[in-house]
């Protein structure tokens, strides 16, 4: 119970150290994070919303506001675990200077994975409130049950992030997170589309990315229909697992980086 208690508390200690840092530069945080899903969503949603009557039974505006709300959200924490968490590991040796403290690798890197999810949820809760303020939002109890489905897949994105950062020997290694991770999320799994749409071949690929998992959950909630507890289970279940793979590579990873 101690040891728990005490990773609590070394977690959240890192969540806050992150929320200190981030004050002083929130709004060119705020630009990237919130005003960014924010033009696509206005660019998409008005835009082809115009040309497009409906999609899988709804109104345009409303089956892309989830869609960009599991967007911004995959964005934000994957942005923050890589990009801010390699700086702070590599550049600025924020990591050295943390794990001096009685805080260990574990703790630190739930404190990342932590932090970043809490920025993802500001990101996507900026998303919701906007899409309601436009009409977007059929039922607002349902897309409130789907924060906390935010929340779990805003861990699992960060967890990936984790494990790129741990294998990143340079900021260009990258590239190759963003181009084949976080751009086929964005196209291939129904933010904008629905997944069926697209080419039988292409199919299977989105279904692997968790961005479609939470989109499945998301959009249902946001639009009133509902979810069946089996296809509830499965998506959670497909995101927790990512989550905990993903978290252990990085930390099995980073342990061998760091400390030997």
């Amino acid at each position: 119970m101690q040891q728990a208690s005490a990773i609590v508390t070394h977690s959240l200690a890192v969540c806050r150290r992150q929320y200190l840092v981030w004050r002083n530069i929130i709004w060119a945080s705020m630009t990237t994070n919130v005003a960014n899903p924010l033009l696509f969503l206005y660019a998409f949603g008005f835009g082809l919303g115009a040309v497009i009557d409906d999609m899988g039974g709804l109104s345009y505006l409303a089956f892309v506001v989830p869609g960009m709300m599991a967007y911004s959200a995959m964005f934000a924490a994957s942005f923050e675990t890589t990009i801010g968490s390699y700086s702070r590991f590599n550049l600025q040796r924020t990591w050295d200077a943390v794990l001096a403290t009685p805080v260990r690798l574990t703790e630190l890197l739930l404190g990342e994975l932590l932090w970043a999810a809490c920025k993802a949820m500001l990101s996507a809760v900026c998303v919701l409130l906007v899409g309601a303020a436009w009409g977007g939002v059929a039922s607002l109890g349902g897309a409130l049950w789907s924060l906390p489905v935010i929340f779990i897949a805003s861990c699992a994105f960060a967890a990936c992030g984790l494990a790129a950062t741990a294998y990143a020997k340079s900021w260009e290694f990258f590239s190759y997170f963003f181009t084949f991770w976080v751009t086929p999320m964005f196209i291939f799994c129904g933010v904008f589309f629905s997944v069926d749409r697209f080419p039988d071949y292409v199919e299977p690929v989105a279904w692997i990315l968790p961005m479609t998992h939470v989109i499945e959950l998301v959009r249902p909630l946001t639009s009133g229909r509902g979810l069946d507890l089996a296809a509830l289970l499965l998506h959670l279940g497909y995101l927790v697992a990512l989550c905990i793979v993903a978290f252990v590579l990085a930390h099995r990873r980073l342990r061998v980086r760091m400390f030997d």
